[in-house]
């Protein structure tokens, strides 16, 4: 009897000591932080999540430790949920099948009815376009051949170097944006080449290349030009037009005390082309001298916006990236603790994180009305936790 006296008495501490294990894990699980609403409708976060002290956020009271992948990546394909992969994740998400094998990809784009992929695969030279529709779930696939631009030759430096930089469905047709580094055939340094190689969707037959861009190569190595795409916020999103960023820069010595050489801008473009016309522009001066007071540029909507992020008062300027002009009053955003800020724009609303009152605090905008759609701020679940005071918690869009 007392055998299996024993026996139940240490199955009964061993029941114990796993109930004990299992809620330690539930806990651990919490992290000591939420993410509180002060003002609006939460609803407006759906798909956000804060990240910050090893901790990940959400506005319906969700919370996790940095490193599980509850709320981040239920399942085992997906991305790493940054800026970038956020929308890959809701197309896996959506159709497991057409990703699977194909999650890195180039480029993506997606409207009600369809999604394609493209893939530029440089040992083969030819660009791989995989087309699904969303309705029946049929996929076509079209491989199509690509050869060097005119003048150019394979890069002495890269084997890899070309790839497709945006996707566009317009009017029936396919627009792949490739973006290249190549050597000149006659003498200077890196040459970048943009073409929009344009295919019919119905055929899968190439109907034309356009010459977006291509630069005047560099003849003296103190020099080089930059060129970087300027694409919709939300990548796979349609979008008429892109623009290019271009710079043309020198570089001199490291001064006394500097760790890096010193650069100087001497030549600073912004390249927009139109996908329906095959028209390329140079913003015009207006534009410009409004970029050149510290702005950056982004592309939404066929909006173009300038604005300065790390910064305790920023303002956001709306331009009309053809005239350069201003598409609608400035907006001075929250004054915020820090420098450190991360400002998204998406779905006619404005995304802003920062540490107001020292506290991590995202302020959700509506674009048109400028008035504030929602506001909540991070506090400590637990007094023994480390303070919130003058952390900075990072915005990122996990997908709804």
């Amino acid at each position: 009897m007392k055998k299996y006296g024993y026996s139940i008495g240490l199955a009964a501490l061993s029941a114990l000591v796993l109930i004990g294990y299992v809620a330690a894990a539930a806990a651990d699980r919490k992290p000591p932080y939420r993410l509180v609403t002060e003002e609006g409708d939460a609803a407006v976060m759906n798909g956000f999540v804060l990240d910050g002290l090893g901790s990940r956020l959400t506005a319906d009271g969700g919370r996790e430790r940095t490193g599980s992948r509850f709320l981040s990546a239920p399942f085992h394909d997906l991305m790493e949920p940054n800026h970038y992969y956020s929308e890959r994740n809701e197309l896996i998400l959506a159709h497991r099948s057409f990703m699977r094998g194909h999650r890195m990809d180039d480029s993506y784009y997606r409207d009600d009815a369809t999604v394609i992929g493209a893939d530029l695969d440089d040992e083969r030279s030819t660009i791989d376009v995989r087309l699904l529709d969303r309705a029946s779930g049929g996929v076509r696939e079209l491989e199509l051949p690509i050869e060097l631009p005119a003048g150019t030759k394979q890069s002495d430096f890269h084997s890899y170097n070309r790839s497709i930089v945006d996707v566009q469905l317009e009017n029936g047709r396919i627009h792949l944006l490739v973006r290249g580094d190549y050597s000149p055939l006659t003498e200077g340094q890196r040459l970048w080449v943009y073409e929009d190689h344009i295919v019919d969707s119905a055929s899968g037959e190439r109907v034309g290349t356009v010459e977006v861009f291509r630069n005047v190569p560099e003849t003296e190595l103190p020099r080089e030009t930059t060129v970087e795409l300027i694409e919709e916020v939300r990548r796979m999103d349609a979008s008429g037009i892109v623009m290019l960023n271009v710079k043309r820069l020198k570089h001199g010595m490291a001064e006394d005390g500097q760790a890096e050489p010193k650069q100087v801008l001497q030549e600073w473009r912004l390249v927009g082309y139109d996908y329906a016309s095959g028209e390329t522009w140079d913003l015009p001066k207006a534009g410009m001298d409004r970029l050149k007071q510290g702005l950056e540029p982004r592309l939404h909507g066929g909006i173009l916006y300038a604005f300065k992020e790390h910064i305790e008062k920023p303002v956001i300027h709306f331009l009309d990236p053809r005239s350069g002009e201003a598409a609608a009053e400035p907006f001075a955003l929250a004054e915020s603790d820090t420098t450190q800020r991360s400002i998204r724009l998406q779905d006619g609303r404005i995304y802003d994180s920062l540490v107001s009152g020292k506290k991590p605090t995202v302020v959700v905008y509506d674009e048109a009305s400028r008035r504030v759609l929602y506001r909540g701020s991070v506090e400590q679940a637990d007094p023994r936790a480390e303070p919130v005071d003058y952390k900075y918690f990072s915005l990122n869009f996990y997908g709804k």
